[in-house]
């Protein structure tokens, strides 16, 4: 936005504004004291990636820790599930990979073992040697102890992929 520089009023020693509108800076009135600082929405974050990997058709992604959460709310279970304890988290992730011949794949985000398909992600070429992905974010919520995993499905063999995924817990607010 624009500030309006004052101009000289009428009046000794007083200025004004050309066209006045709030926010503007010659408008404001005087300043007053800060208020209380506002509560952090991120408990705890962490990222975890893939990288140079052949994925394997109708199995979980392989992930390695990328930043490690320090409060220990989300962390890698085993090679492929990030375990988050109880609360509600925002998840992106992106994967993509080189198709070596025509052919699909499917990135499929599960909740325990529940797939999450309306979050999936779906890529098709029609060359080989093509690269293929995709992005996509959720939020959910875990009641209890919960083992979130990117499931891959392809029709064709892949070669140097790649995953990103960053896991974010978010305050409750009552």
């Amino acid at each position: 936005m624009r500030c309006n520089r004052p101009e000289s009023s009428s009046r000794e020693g007083e200025q004004r504004c050309r066209c006045p509108h709030p926010g503007c800076c010659c408008c404001r009135g005087p300043q007053g004291e800060p208020g209380p600082k506002g509560e952090n929405s991120v408990l705890a974050a962490a990222s975890f990636f893939a990288f140079e990997r052949r994925f394997e058709n109708g199995k979980a992604v392989p992930l390695v820790i990328g930043t490690e959460d320090e409060t220990g709310q989300i962390r890698l279970a085993d090679e492929t599930a990030i375990l988050l304890e109880p609360g509600r988290y925002a998840v992106w992730y992106r994967l993509a990979t080189v198709l070596e011949n025509p052919g699909y794949l499917q990135v499929t985000p599960s909740q325990n073992g529940s797939p999450q398909l309306a979050y999936g992600v779906y890529a098709r070429t029609a060359d080989p040697m093509v690269t293929a992905g995709g992005t996509n974010f959720l939020l959910l919520r875990a009641e209890d102890a919960t083992a979130f995993q990117l499931n891959y499905s392809s029709d064709v063999a892949n070669r140097s992929g790649e995953a990103s995924v960053m896991v974010w817990k978010l305050a409750e607010f009552d």
